[in-house]
């Protein structure tokens, strides 16, 4: 059995060194060629604008090249055109037919030169540049053998503008391999100054080597994901979180408030990218109105967008799911620009709020801080009516009114006074009346029925 184990554990080892082979097999590009590079006359860092004298190195890696193959150098960036880098416009420079191109040893190969097109502002103009060389020598080339070509610079080619050191963009193809592949070079020289004098983007962004810009990283000026007015071109300073700007003026019928670093309610701190925000503002981007005393512990604090969702804000509403405010396109920028900016209270309650039945009209705790609590509410003695019955009445600053059995809360059932003691409401009875509701009335009559207490004892 000891045996018969070992053997089984055999065969799983060595399946699964199968798997990990198969599925660890480069794919076909990665076999075309070996020890790819690209040489320029010039020493150092190359220039641009400047025709060049090129040398391409290379070994057909698993295939033989025979009469008529077929090898290809993308080459973007580059161009025989006669304008220079920053220039607008751009213009396509003239293709070399095959066989005029002047190369050495122009008696292995010839070549021609294909111009791609100009694209202003890309960062790779002249993009579908292509050098094609073709085999004319009738003796193969052996595979795993080292071959050098070497384009003139009477040709004319030159870098319209720069490129990294290696760059990935340079490629290698062939037909050779049956189907036209191509894979990156290995080793390629720096193209330009890069972004050398702009602190090589401080580490903290991505050099466009083409306009010799810096592309800064998220949280360092990234044009995609924040705004700014201010950002360091060499991405050496921290930007800030933005949001509207609650200030600004609108700059058409239909548009104001645009996104500001700190909402223009702060100040930013470049070294550490966060925002200091001004009084009455808090949040990453000093986005949030602040909610008075934190809401006393009593509320939560809340947006006018997440209140236009909420059954128990004020004003009460029963259809709360078509409000939506600030969710529509056509508004969010104009009469509805403040839903996520400013902020308010809604206060806690014991009691279910809202104009449904089995819901009051008024909640526990109010103020605009929810520091004050109300006083015990009942129905008023003195009327035949239930004014605790808030069926059909509509509810204040609402244009809705209450289902059958809503409630109206009635402080101090309208015969007292409510007084607060430390943001608790008690009430004080107007003479005749008394109760902790004031919803009783005096046996003793008007003159000596009013509810005494040594609070209230003047």
């Amino acid at each position: 059995m000891k045996q018969m184990s070992n053997h089984l554990l055999g065969l799983r080892a060595r399946l699964l060194l199968l798997l990990a082979l198969l599925f660890s097999t480069p794919s076909n590009s990665e076999f075309l060629f070996k020890s790819t590079q690209i040489a320029y006359d010039q020493t150092g860092a190359v220039g641009v604008g400047e025709a060049l004298e090129i040398t391409f190195a290379f070994k057909p890696w698993n295939m033989n090249m025979t009469f008529g193959d077929l090898i290809y150098f993308r080459l973007p960036r580059f161009s025989t055109s006669t304008y220079v880098q920053g220039e607008d416009g751009g213009a396509a420079g003239a293709n070399i037919a095959m066989g005029s191109v002047q190369l050495g040893p122009s008696t292995v190969w010839k070549a021609s030169w294909t111009e791609g097109a100009w694209c202003a502002g890309c960062s790779n103009p002249y993009n579908a540049s292509l050098l094609t060389l073709q085999l004319r020598d009738v003796n193969a080339i052996v595979r795993r053998t080292l071959h050098t070509v070497t384009v003139y610079k009477e040709n004319g080619i030159k870098a319209y503008c720069g490129h990294p050191m290696n760059s990935q963009k340079i490629m290698i193809g062939t037909n050779a391999s049956g189907t036209d592949q191509f894979m990156s070079f290995e080793n390629s020289p720096l193209v330009g100054n890069g972004c050398q004098d702009k602190s090589s983007c401080s580490l903290h962004g991505t050099c466009d080597y083409c306009y010799n810009t810096c592309l800064c990283d998220e949280g360092y000026g990234n044009p995609n994901n924040e705004i700014y007015d201010y950002v360091r071109i060499d991405c050496g300073e921290r930007t800030c979180p933005a949001g509207k700007s609650i200030g600004s003026l609108p700059t058409s019928e239909v548009s104001a408030h645009p996104l500001k670093e700190c909402s223009d309610n702060g100040i930013c701190d470049r070294q550490v990218g966060h925002c200091t925000c001004f009084d009455g503002w808090e949040g990453l981007a000093c986005d949030r109105r602040l909610c008075p005393n934190k809401c006393s512990g009593h509320g939560i604090c809340a947006s006018m967008r997440e209140q236009s969702g909420m059954s128990n804000a004020f004003p009460l509403s029963r259809n709360v799911t078509n409000l939506g405010y600030g969710t529509k396109p056509e508004t969010v920028n104009t009469t509805a620009w403040d839903a996520d900016f400013m902020y308010s209270c809604v206060c806690d309650s014991s009691w279910r709020v809202g104009l449904d039945h089995g819901e009051w009209q008024a909640a526990e705790w109010h103020g605009a801080d929810c520091s004050l609590k109300r006083c015990p509410h009942g129905d008023d003695p003195m009327t035949a009516a239930n004014e605790t019955n808030c069926e059909g009445v509509t509810a204040t600053n609402s244009l809705e009114s209450g289902k059958p059995g809503n409630g109206c809360y009635v402080e101090c059932s309208n015969r007292g006074a409510c007084v607060y003691e430390e943001g608790i409401g008690r009430c004080k009875c107007f003479q005749g009346f008394l109760g902790e509701n004031c919803g009783s009335m005096s046996e003793f009559g008007m003159d000596f029925g009013e509810w005494f207490d040594p609070a209230w004892d003047e």
